[in-house]
């Protein structure tokens, strides 16, 4: 299985995952020449080996797509929120609970970057 990028670009901004705990990672959502940081926590999606318009893809990790932020991740103006939603998903994940609710307290319902292709990769997620 090929790894989540540690770190990538998409869209002009880079990202630098700060810690993980299992399937759930935290990256630093940064964009050259403004000073303001962003954090997003994440469940990392897995993809199947595929083939999409005749181009192999392996089987592979990837960020979630914009249309699940607020149910597969979450976009934060701290670093401390972003930890503690961090750890509260990895502790319920690993007692074997499944995907949390919608838009927790402190969490932004705004659209990231980070969705659809956000790894150069990346294969394009299916519909449906």
């Amino acid at each position: 299985m090929k790894p989540l990028a540690d770190n990538f670009t998409h869209d002009g901004f880079v990202f630098s995952q700060l810690a993980r705990e299992g399937d759930v990672a935290l990256f630093e959502k940064s964009k050259p020449g403004h000073s303001r940081l962003g954090y997003e926590v994440v469940i990392v999606q897995r993809h199947p080996a595929q083939t999409i318009h005749g181009r192999g893809y392996p089987e592979r990790e990837a960020m979630p797509p914009s249309e699940s932020w607020g149910v597969l991740g979450w976009s934060y103006s701290d670093l401390d929120s972003a930890q503690t939603k961090l750890r509260q998903l990895a502790s319920d994940r690993a007692k074997g609970h499944s995907l949390p609710t919608p838009f927790p307290n402190g969490a932004s319902a705004v659209v990231s970057c980070a969705g659809k292709n956000a790894l150069p990769s990346a294969a394009p997620e299916e519909k449906g």
